[in-house]
């Protein structure tokens, strides 16, 4: 049985980071993907040409249909692959507020950004037993005002939902969350773009891919951490 980490969302940017940093620490690695096909082949290709020889294997899921995940955890348990460490990354960001009506959104939002990563440790728990879960929310649950209503509520729950496993999987199984700040412009904006929004934070500046690596590595190394969300956010949670 050859030991993997799992990352959702690992076609693209910080999933995309974490699963690269993740094979040059000599993890294995299940490379989670919906629709970016391509994408994640790409990472799997650059993964493969490291030097620190790896294996990868994609693993398709639409995280808007039901999903068994225990069965998928089987699976791939069945073919020797067993999860190590599962990083629930995979996200979905869109703008909303208290005028937006019905309930299409919140449910889109509820579903990819917190039901999925809760099943998926549910069934971490079951099929594996040990490891490490490390779950991504935002650096803005720790506020509650927000443009982003239905997203935000999503994180809020898993922020919380990264305290109660980490209790009620202790001691085998340690689960902790990372909370970006302004690391990485959303789609359709630049640099410039960020570094307008740092000028309200106490560092006023931004962050970069590679401080969201150095705290993966420090839960990955800190044997006594459970629980804790870590912030890099220059500050931006404090204000």
């Amino acid at each position: 049985m050859k030991n993997y980490a799992l990352v959702t969302g690992s076609a693209d940017r910080i999933g995309k980071a974490v699963a690269i940093h993740l094979a040059k620490q000599g993890y294995n690695l299940v490379l989670h993907y919906n629709s970016s096909v391509e994408k994640a082949q790409k990472v799997k290709d650059e993964i493969l040409s490291l030097p620190n020889s790896v294996e990868v294997e994609l693993l398709q899921i639409n995280f808007l249909k039901d999903n068994d995940f225990d069965q998928i955890f089987t699976e791939l348990k069945e073919k020797e692959i067993s999860i190590e460490i599962l990083v629930n990354c995979a996200s979905d960001f869109i703008p909303s507020n208290f005028k937006d009506q019905g309930s299409a959104l919140f449910d889109k939002e509820m579903t990819i950004n917190f039901k999925n990563p809760y099943l998926l440790t549910k069934a971490f728990a079951n099929v594996f037993g040990t490891g490490n879960i490390i779950n991504f929310v935002d650096t803005k649950v720790a506020k509650n005002s927000t443009v982003h209503l239905d997203y935000i509520l999503s994180k809020k729950l898993l922020k919380d939902f990264t305290g109660i496993s980490a209790v009620e999987l202790a001691p085998n199984i340690r689960v902790n969350g990372i909370a970006p700040g302004l690391i990485l412009p959303p789609e359709g904006k630049d640099e410039s773009y960020l570094l307008n929004l740092a000028e309200n934070i106490p560092l006023k500046t931004i962050g970069n891919l590679e401080e969201i690596l150095k705290a993966v590595q420090f839960i990955l190394d800190s044997k006594f951490f459970t629980g804790q969300i870590l912030y890099i956010d220059g500050g931006e949670h404090l204000v």
